[in-house]
């Protein structure tokens, strides 16, 4: 398999999350092979690397925006406001 490129190619935003996780996986393997047989200031060992650093990125972005809607979302009792959860933790803490 050959997963990289020699065009400076920006991650889709529109990736579906297994989409994105099977990506960044494949890449990785595809590293890992190429940086076996090549320098790793190899023009195309680097590339490769920026390539799966974006992915992960997107990645990290996806599991972001996910994490802030649940926090978002209507906690049982109402929204818990960042001013609460000061108080809880402060409490906590006590």
């Amino acid at each position: 398999m050959n997963f990289y490129r020699t065009s400076h190619e920006e991650p889709r935003r529109d990736y579906r999350e297994d989409e994105l996780f099977i990506t960044i996986e494949s890449l990785r393997s595809e590293l890992l092979e190429v940086a076996q047989e090549r320098s790793l200031s190899d023009h195309t060992v680097v590339e490769l690397s920026q390539r799966l650093d974006g992915y992960i990125v997107l990645a990290q972005n996806k599991m972001m925006e996910s994490l802030r809607s649940r926090q978002n979302e209507d906690a049982p009792y109402g929204k818990i406001t960042k001013s609460k959860r000061v108080r809880s933790k402060a409490a906590f803490q006590q």
